[in-house]
């Protein structure tokens, strides 16, 4: 790993994206933003006439595995999934004010907005029609059935260890019990959820992971409003109330109860995420 002599501020990002632009011969349409996370950024483009969402990403060794870099290439072979298709892309070393590889996507334009815009957790009661649960389940079914050779450190056996024993600090009973090798999307929230549409947003984080692990993300982050969080653990009951589901739910609690621990709790989610943990772990 290498740290990049470069400071990424949202200059820098907006003229690396305006050069994805040119190389893929589109049009703005509209002002790029930066991504929460601020290493990548989006905005709206006109190709052949078409309105498309042209993504750009510089890989910074400092912030991010390969994995994240080639995630959305990658997750182009994915089938059965309500997702943008990958239309072109093409890549460079951006050489200014020191070389960063590079990398454009031009996806299909999403005209549903994201159900919580630049965040994750759900703050309030949002209507989940039939068809978009069953759009939800289905898609998570395709992809948990579909082979992958990508493996994220964070998401592995042995980060899983280190944060269970930070958080939680005793064995896991019995009845806890990761089941590996499914094809999941590991960072599924409310903010990369469309509606009243559905359609998965955000694929730097995917891969081969803990049976549920995806469904277990959703549902944590729904918790500061129960009857969604409700429906969403109907929807995924057989795979929540499983031994592999009660882990994947006791992960991804830590996981954003560690995260939150960098910024405010604007939803009071923690209580919530405290309170599951404790009912499983008894």
């Amino acid at each position: 790993m290498r740290w990049l002599p470069v400071r990424v501020e949202d200059s820098w990002l907006h003229d690396v994206w305006h050069a994805g632009a040119g190389r893929l011969a589109v049009d703005p349409a509209g002002e790029p933003a930066p991504s929460a996370s601020g290493n990548v950024i989006g905005g709206p483009v006109i190709c052949n006439g078409q309105r498309r969402w042209l993504r750009v990403a510089p890989f910074l060794e400092n912030a991010m595995d390969e994995e994240w870099w080639t995630g959305t290439r990658d997750a182009a072979a994915l089938t059965g999934i309500r997702k943008p298709a990958l239309h072109d892309a093409v890549e460079w070393t951006h050489p200014d004010p020191v070389p960063v590889p590079v990398r454009a996507e031009l996806l299909t334009f999403v005209d549903d907005p994201p159900l919580t815009p630049g965040g994750q957790f759900l703050d309030r009661t949002v209507e989940l029609s039939s068809t978009w649960l069953a759009d939800l389940r289905a898609s998570l079914d395709a992809l948990a059935g579909q082979s992958t050779s990508r493996r994220l450190w964070a998401h592995g056996v042995e980060r899983y260890g280190h944060l269970l024993h930070a958080v939680y600090g005793r064995p896991l009973p019995a009845s806890v019990a990761p089941r590996w090798g499914s094809t999941e999307h590991l960072d599924l929230h409310w903010g990369n959820l469309t509606a009243p549409s559905l359609t998965i947003l955000d694929w730097e984080h995917w891969g081969l992971g803990v049976a549920g692990y995806g469904a277990a993300r959703l549902y944590c982050t729904a918790l500061a409003v129960p009857a969604v969080a409700a429906q969403i653990y109907a929807l995924f009951a057989d795979l929540l109330d499983s031994p592999s589901g009660r882990y994947a739910q006791l992960v991804a609690a830590a996981d954003i109860l560690v995260n939150v621990a960098w910024y405010e709790d604007t939803v009071n989610l923690c209580p919530a995420l405290h309170q599951l943990a404790a009912q499983i772990m008894a």
